[in-house]
């Protein structure tokens, strides 16, 4: 047992090396995901489609419609739309569906907190009930509409996608998540190999 234990240690500090080398180089692909500040976004320029569209082909992708939480993020996601020359509106997380003028964020079920509405709005003109942003004058804006529209999506790579998860490849998970995998998976096997060399005992009568 203690000669299994040592090899598995052995193995499992060379497979370490090995991982750290693969996720230094491996970190940021999450294609089509492209990281803007300390998220990754994707703007498919292609496609338009509405509302609702927009949602599930952003989960089709492992993420969701785009969600600022902070005005640092959005300054950065403004600078990149801008450098990309995107002018057109773009379907963002968050709708009032449920509660008119109480924003919700689809992914999360939370409502939206931070917001930079384009002037007059949120207006509800004619039952707009889904969230969009646009560049005006070099700022990117939020405002509502009408959910049926069809404008281009801007989605978001999920969190749980970037952290521990067994499901993903070795490339999309960080260190510690291959170190913790690689221990529970050695620990199962210690235990199996413990099981096996254990005398099977005859039943007595």
């Amino acid at each position: 047992m203690v000669n299994f234990i040592q090899i598995c240690l052995i193995f499992l500090s060379f497979f370490v090396s090995f991982a750290s080398k693969v996720f230094a180089e491996n970190n940021e692909n999450y294609h089509p995901f492209v990281k803007v500040g300390n998220k990754y976004y994707f703007i498919n320029g292609e496609l338009k489609m509405n509302w609702f569209e927009s949602s599930e082909y952003c989960r089709s992708l492992r993420g969701d419609l785009a969600n600022i939480e902070s005005l640092d993020e959005l300054l950065v996601l403004e600078k990149y739309i801008l450098t990309r020359g995107i002018l057109s509106q773009l379907w963002f997380d968050g709708n009032d569906l449920a509660n008119e003028g109480r924003y919700m964020s689809h992914s999360t079920g939370r409502p939206i907190l931070f917001t930079k509405w384009y002037s007059t709005n949120p207006d509800n003109q004619n039952d707009e009930d889904c969230l969009e942003v646009c560049i005006d004058d070099k700022t990117l804006l939020m405002n509502d509409h009408h959910c049926e529209r069809e404008f281009y999506a801007i989605c978001q790579l999920r969190e749980s996608i970037m952290h521990c998860s067994g499901k993903n490849s070795l490339i999309l998970q960080d260190e510690n998540c291959i170190v913790k995998n690689l221990v529970e998976s050695l620990i199962q096997a210690a235990d199996a190999f413990k099981s096996h060399s254990q005398p099977l005992l005859c039943p007595t009568s």
